[in-house]
């Protein structure tokens, strides 16, 4: 038997195993463009808070006060890992606004609450805006993040919050990650989210503190 002939049955899997993977990924841009890039976001109304998602870096920080300036709540809240997570020289410099403000809570026109996630996730700040809607009373809340973050933070705050939920969203100059890297790491995100389908669910090795 000619050797093209011998080898004609690999190469043909080889190129139907490239093709499926350039659909897949070709399928997995389409989706992240869909979901990530172009997500469900709700005009800003007044509500009964506005929580800032972290990280509270400067841009996020100054149109979470644009808003708390046009009157969309009368309490910010903001998720505040603080510079033990990303390290004390970086923690000082990128959340310098957020520590201002959470300092300023009684010099303002409304109430600022400020906390610590825990665990320091997404999932974390949802767990937190249960306890603090149950203590509240809250029954509507606005909450702040950037486009690409929009669709999984709502996935993730809605298990924890039975009220109704403003997501509201802001774009960055650029990218935190690039996009690609962006569109992995939130397909990761939702990966992790599908394997802890609760509000308080953590996958083990990630439990919630116990202090």
């Amino acid at each position: 038997m000619p050797r093209s002939a011998r080898t004609t049955p690999r190469s043909a899997w080889a190129t139907r195993a490239l093709v499926t993977v350039l659909a897949l990924g070709l399928a997995w841009l389409i989706a992240g463009w869909v979901v990530f890039q172009h997500p469900r976001t709700d005009a800003p109304s007044r509500s009964d808070a506005l929580l800032v998602l972290g990280p509270p870096d400067r841009t996020r920080m100054a149109e979470a006060l644009r808003l708390m300036d046009a009157g969309v709540a009368p309490v910010l809240v903001v998720a505040n890992p603080g510079t033990r997570d990303l390290g004390d020289a970086s923690g000082r410099v990128y959340y310098a606004r957020a520590a201002q403000t959470c300092a300023e809570d009684g010099e303002r026109d409304y109430e600022v609450i400020c906390f610590r996630p825990d665990p320091s996730t997404t999932q974390g700040e949802a767990m937190e805006l249960r306890a603090l809607s149950e203590q509240r009373g809250w029954d509507h809340v606005s909450v702040l993040t950037y486009r690409q973050h929009v669709a999984r933070s709502r996935l993730l705050l809605e298990r924890c919050f039975a009220g109704r939920l403003d997501v509201l969203s802001f774009d960055y100059p650029d990218v935190p990650r690039g996009p690609l890297r962006e569109f992995a790491y939130q397909s990761g995100g939702y990966v992790k989210a599908w394997l802890t389908p609760g509000c308080a669910q953590q996958l083990p090795g990630q439990p919630k503190s116990a202090d």
